[in-house]
């Protein structure tokens, strides 16, 4: 198709939101527009996925790249760490701001449904595209196969709460089995738990914000251990780029972690996910189309606390969370319940013959 014009997507958020937005992208550029791209968000590095993705023209984290460039079309994604780009003709521009609802939208349509939306106005005669895309780098490694996991632990210490404690005795479980992340996404202390004499003191009183629950705060407990993995784990944390960490992602055989950027990357890569969900919105982030997408969780009834505010169940601040049911969402998921949903997507046996005595070693 003859070239309709440019268009400038400018995505704030996290690496994870960023690759949500990319099956719009496809569609805008199978529809004969050029597109660049400048990522401004919580994740150093991450232009580097888009660089050889033949879907972009442009890509760069610094909005002065854009400034002397002309655009039909300005798309200014939500939680951007930036102001406008005033780009040549910012004035004269169609000025898109896909802004999602914490209210409402949850009802509307999923997260990649957001930018696809657009991109059907903007190019009609284009069929929807609903898989996630990037591009990784032409690293090879080796060791690394298709009867490899890779176990994806992410969220460092901001998305505690979104984490499972089991990854250490899964991986006792399989043969081959790495790990990539940051030395950060090891660490589980800063979930916010009450003691059982709570519970029995302040009973349901303590299952929303309120007097009870902000005196129960006061004896609150972080009783969580860091994450520590068998030795026979091949350990990549805090040692790759983002885009070395995709190609270990392209080779490797299947992904099991939790919601967070880098299972989004596998998930945009194409290869077998099964992700371990707790208090995510699985509408929002795993939506039923992402055909290479298995959700492994629970079914009660405070799920997802993402779509239920009112619980006040996400953030205390920064770095501490809390939830009034111990997190059961996470912690009742079984590693018999990942093996048994592997296995039964796989339709192979991934478990060890012969499992060694496991003696963990701090994967730092």
């Amino acid at each position: 198709m003859s070239n309709r014009g440019r268009i400038l997507i400018h995505l704030g958020s996290g690496m994870g939101n960023m690759l949500m937005a990319t099956p719009m992208m496809v569609m805008l550029s199978r529809g004969g527009y050029r597109i660049d791209l400048c990522l401004q968000g919580e994740t150093p590095g991450v232009e580097k996925l888009f660089e050889r993705w033949p879907h972009v023209q442009t890509v760069s984290p610094i909005p002065e790249t854009f400034v002397g460039g002309r655009y039909q079309i300005y798309i200014y994604g939500f939680e951007v760490h930036g102001e406008p780009i005033k780009f040549v003709n910012f004035a004269e521009a169609s000025i898109l701001h896909p802004l999602w609802d914490w209210q409402q939208s949850y009802e509307l349509h999923s997260e990649i449904e957001l930018y696809t939306d657009l991109a059907r106005v903007i190019v009609p005669e284009q069929p929807v595209v609903t898989q996630t895309e990037c591009a990784p780098s032409s690293r090879r490694f080796p060791e690394i196969s298709e009867n490899t996991c890779v176990l994806v632990p992410g969220g460092g210490k901001q998305m505690i709460i979104r984490k499972w404690q089991g990854y250490a005795r899964l991986a006792e479980q399989l043969e081959d089995v790495a790990v990539v992340g940051l030395p950060a996404d090891l660490d589980m202390s800063s979930r916010i738990r009450f003691p059982a004499w709570c519970h029995r003191v302040f009973g349901d009183r303590l299952d929303y914000p309120g007097q009870a629950w902000r005196l129960a705060r006061g004896f609150a407990e972080r009783g969580d251990r860091p994450l520590e993995l068998p030795a026979h784990v091949k350990n990549y944390i805090g040692t790759l780029s983002l885009d070395d960490t995709a190609a270990l992602l392209k080779q490797a055989g299947y992904v099991v972690g939790n919601d967070c950027g880098v299972i989004h990357l596998a998930v945009a890569l194409g290869k077998p996910v099964f992700a371990i969900v707790g208090p995510s919105s699985v509408r929002k982030v795993f939506p039923g189309f992402l055909q290479n997408v298995t959700t492994i969780r629970k079914h009660y009834a405070c799920q997802p606390c993402q779509e239920k505010p009112h619980l006040r169940v996400w953030r205390e601040n920064f770095a501490q969370h809390f939830c009034p049911y111990h997190l059961r969402c996470m912690e009742d998921i079984t590693v018999e319940d990942v093996l048994a949903q592997i296995e039964n997507t796989l339709g192979i046996s991934v478990r060890r013959s012969a499992a060694m005595p496991y003696s963990p070693v701090a994967g730092t």
